[in-house]
């Protein structure tokens, strides 16, 4: 009763329909499954619950390593946005001593004048200090979102090998239990044909493929957002001197074209060993390959922050010196968000989903794993013109298969080779299971025919 319940909520597939029919010799067979009841104890429920309580574990471990790694993203805005803050505020009182020494250099003494050189210099550097620590957590922003991203898709590859894993053992339990009952000889004749000719009809491959499709997702790309820097001397109402402006802006877009230079080499050198690995297997192997694909990701989204970054300054800058903004594919894709009194702007970038390299390595193997049309031919039995009598009652359960009478003559039409023939009686034809019938010799037949 307990099992026939789970699988009314269970989805419908070639494992459900086979422990359908272990359901019901179950209940057919109840004495004499009291001893069957210790070996699927040991064989069967005790591996089972192992796997299942181990698998809950692996779970809970990968749902605590995303929510990690997600943690640090949200740590990284926050630092990010605080560090932001602190360097607005900085270079505001900066920009404030800079022009109180510039406007008292006649008025003050040699001495004063020396103290407010020294009180500008020490701005100078705790400025400089809290604009390089504003930019490396800037820079910091994309690994841990790539980790985040790299952590989900890695847990979603877990997840996926764990459903599988389950469904091959529920595979295995029901083969172990064929065997046992294989053994009680003709008193579960009709129940193990029922459950043989089920178990038969079993294709992992076809349920795992449907496992995928159900949790596949339905873009191919993701998009992934990256705070950019924002820096006082973009602020087009601050109270900052146009050359002072364009001096900063042009001094931090010398530093970000020379990441950029070297990241570009990087990609370059990356993209080398990759076309090396492709066109020269033996060259490397799978894991290689792999984690080189795995740092031109990376590279790839280093690249779009920086460039990101460079175009957003370089606008800037051109409307600062009054030409035409410069233009690039990024310039529709960063967009701004409001905070009380601060602005933010991040990146939106659109990369491919590497879960979807994986479904075409399954359905790769799943078409070589096909057997051919030779093959196929040579597993269908002969066609023929016999007959044969039922011997045991079947109730037929899908549309396609035929339902017998006790004494029933069915004409044969074809014989397969997995326990199943197709045949017609009284007009209608259908499958039914070979086990349930006896054939009759051929002249019986034609004297049947011929009546």
């Amino acid at each position: 009763m307990k099992l026939s319940k789970a699988l009314q909520s269970t989805k419908k597939n070639c494992i459900s329909v086979a422990w359908a029919w272990a359901s019901e010799g179950m209940k057919s067979t109840a004495d004499l499954h009291q001893k069957l009841g210790k070996a699927i104890q040991l064989e069967a429920i005790k591996p089972t619950h192992q796997v299942l309580s181990v698998q809950e574990k692996k779970k809970k471990s990968l749902d605590n390593e995303v929510e990690k790694t997600a943690n640090l993203v949200i740590s990284n805005w926050n630092q990010q946005i605080k560090a932001k803050k602190k360097l607005m505020v900085s270079t505001k009182k900066h920009e404030a001593l800079f022009h109180l020494v510039e406007s008292s250099k006649q008025s003050v003494t040699e001495k004063e004048k020396q103290k407010l050189l020294n009180k500008l210099k020490k701005s100078t550097e705790k400025l400089a200090k809290e604009e390089e620590n504003y930019y490396q957590k800037n820079m910091a922003g994309y690994s841990t979102r790539l980790k985040w991203e790299n952590t989900l898709e890695n847990c979603y590859q877990s997840i996926l090998e764990l459903e599988k894993e389950r469904i091959q053992l529920l595979c295995n339990n029901l083969n172990q239990y064929n065997q046992h009952i294989s053994v009680f000889g003709q008193t579960l004749t009709t129940c193990h044909t029922q459950i043989h000719c089920a178990i038969s009809k079993i294709d992992v491959e076809k349920d795992i493929q449907s496992l995928i499709e159900e949790t596949a997702i339905s873009s191919t790309e993701k998009k992934s957002e990256l705070l950019l820097t924002d820096y006082f001397e973009e602020d087009p109402n601050n109270a900052m001197d146009k050359e002072r402006r364009k001096s900063s802006i042009k001094s931090k877009l010398l530093r970000l074209e020379k990441d950029i230079e070297k990241a570009s080499r990087d990609k370059e050198g990356l993209k080398r060993m990759l076309n090396a690995y492709s066109s020269n297997s033996s060259f490397s192997d799978g894991k290689s390959q792999k984690d080189t694909a795995a740092l031109m990701d990376e590279t790839n989204l280093k690249l779009d922050l920086l460039q990101a970054n460079a175009y957003k300054l370089s606008s800037v800058l051109a409307e600062l010196e009054q030409r035409a903004k410069p233009r690039h594919p990024c310039s529709t894709c960063i967009f701004k968000w409001k905070e009380k009194e601060q602005t933010h702007s991040y990146v939106q970038t659109s990369r491919p989903f590497l879960m979807k390299r994986l479904e075409n390595v399954i359905e790769t193997s799943g078409r070589q794993s096909e057997p051919s049309s030779s093959s196929l031919a040579s597993g269908v039995a002969q066609l023929g013109n016999g007959l044969c009598k039922a011997i045991y009652s079947f109730q037929a359960r899908q549309e396609d298969e035929l339902n017998l009478e006790k004494g029933d003559i069915v004409a044969i039409h074809e014989k397969k080779g997995e326990g199943w023939w197709f045949g017609s009686l009284n007009g209608k034809k259908g499958h039914f299971p070979a086990a349930y019938v006896e054939e009759l010799p051929s002249n019986t037949g034609n004297t049947a025919m011929q009546s």
